[in-house]
């Protein structure tokens, strides 16, 4: 078996019987130059690491916006706004009535203003000004965005939606909106392709400036979807759209992209995530991001109650998951909550220690701490008769050991299911490659025999862990 599917992106089926294929902190790169069939058409390579660059208050890091000009970024962590320079200089600059939950984050050119869910801030940088807006058609807003020089902002648990004036950080009485696709309460506004997306909680609808006094926003006709946001925090660009965790009045919670450039919302997730995310207790507290790096767009979707992170790749359509590890063998979701490019960096924030992080794609732990990178590949049965393993031999990037410490003589860890991924024998060390070793090779022999064998794959040692490809020798036996 020169490729036996080894190499490959998560599928967890709704029975692991059928498929229980899991990739962690791994994503699936693909050579379109070699033909199909060829060793290293598909590979997998490592997902980056977390390298600190700044300390906030030990608290959730709620939302992060760049300033114009990219020489400053704001953060909220807590209760309090931050201001940090390229340098990674932190300044207070504001506190917040409220110390938990996503806060959203938008400017105008001259002031940034920022909802979290009571109330609504205005910050300017020019003065260093941080007040309370008080005025406008309503108090508070539940998400914010910025479309031709105009704040837009909704209002909690209504239908309704305000805006300041035109190149103004306040707003006023009769700026104010309301969605009319349906009766269900706004959950979120964004901004598209000079577009505003209005999320329901089960429908959506686009509007669009038509230059109207005092409110210049008007709907589109025929422009309406009928999925809701089922998280109002986990929408995030992705392409020309945004990705988003819709629901609708059937009630199933799928993964899709929207925006002004589709005609009808895009469903990007899979059987096996819908089933995933279907069995999860709480959904609606899910919170997404997007970035891109080394060519692939990633959507990054994390459920905080049940303690999971799975993404999105554009390039490939792919998903695998994220996550690390604590110091009992538990896997938690990735420790990001939101996300900005800073300073030439993807800056993230923890959503638990108020550290901003940059994913670093030379930095294989979570600020220190060992990052494992997991895959178990697909079901190898030949109608149940019985298979002969002979040698399993995985092509990783050889001679990539550190010069000392953990990682100087680089292992995989490998072990195998006979019963199809229910139980597993012991692990079994495999050597990568000290460094300057390219001849290494990654194999086992000698692997006995089963009717439904699983294999996987685990790297904790903080080195470059590309593997290219995977071969098996294995014979069929009669019975």
């Amino acid at each position: 078996m020169p490729d036996f599917g080894f190499i490959g992106s998560a599928y967890e089926a709704a029975s692991p019987t059928q498929d229980t294929q899991t990739l962690i902190n791994w994503y699936v790169e693909l050579d379109s130059a070699k033909p199909q069939g060829e060793r290293g058409v598909t590979a997998l390579y490592p997902t980056p690491g977390l390298l600190s660059k700044a300390q906030l208050a030990v608290a959730e890091v709620r939302g992060l916006h760049v300033l114009p000009g990219c020489q400053y970024l704001l953060a909220v962590a807590g209760n309090t706004l931050y201001s940090i320079t390229t340098g990674y200089v932190v300044t207070a600059v504001g506190t917040l009535a409220t110390t938990a939950g996503r806060v959203y984050i938008s400017d105008n050119g001259v002031a940034a203003y920022i909802v979290d869910g009571p109330q609504r801030y205005s910050y300017i940088w020019g003065t260093n000004t941080f007040s309370v807006v008080t005025d406008g058609p309503f108090d508070g807003g539940s998400t914010c965005d910025e479309l031709d020089n105009f704040v837009v902002y909704s209002r909690p648990f209504t239908n309704q939606f305000g805006c300041t004036d035109v190149g103004d950080i306040t707003s006023y009485a009769l700026n104010l909106g309301s969605k009319i696709g349906g009766s269900d309460n706004i959950v979120a506004v964004f901004a598209d392709h000079r577009q505003i997306l209005v999320f329901g909680e089960k429908s959506s609808e686009r509007w669009v400036n038509v230059g109207t006094y005092p409110f210049p926003f008007a709907i589109i006709p025929g422009a309406s979807i009928q999925h809701g946001l089922g998280a109002k925090d986990s929408v995030a660009r992705l392409g020309e759209g945004m990705a988003f965790l819709a629901l609708d009045d059937r009630g199933e919670a799928t993964v899709v992209a929207w925006g002004a450039t589709f005609a009808a919302p895009l469903r990007i997730s899979t059987f096996a995530i819908e089933n995933s995310i279907q069995s999860y207790a709480v959904t609606s507290d899910a919170v997404g991001y997007s970035y891109s790096q080394a060519g692939h767009e990633f959507y990054v979707l994390t459920f905080p109650t049940q303690d999971i992170t799975w993404v999105y790749d554009l390039a490939t359509q792919q998903w695998h998951r994220r996550a690390w590890r604590d110091t009992q063998n538990i896997l938690h979701r990735h420790r990001s909550n939101c996300a900005a490019v800073f300073n030439g960096e993807i800056i993230v924030g923890d959503f638990e220690n108020g550290k901003l992080y940059s994913l670093s794609q030379s930095t294989y732990t979570d600020d220190g701490v060992p990052l494992p990178a997991i895959r178990r590949g697909p079901h190898l049965t030949n109608d149940l008769k019985r298979l002969f393993f002979y040698n399993l031999q995985l092509q990783f990037q050889p001679g990539v050991g550190l010069q000392s410490g953990q990682g100087s003589d680089p292992e995989c860890i490998l072990r195998w299911s006979n019963d199809g991924g229910f139980t597993w024998n012991n692990d079994h060390v495999l050597k990568l490659g000290k460094a300057g070793k390219y001849r290494k090779r990654a194999i086992k022999r000698r692997l006995g025999c089963a009717r439904d064998r699983v294999f996987e794959i685990e790297v904790t040692d903080p080195v470059y862990r590309a593997l290219v490809s995977a071969e098996m020798d294995a014979e069929g036996g009669a019975n």
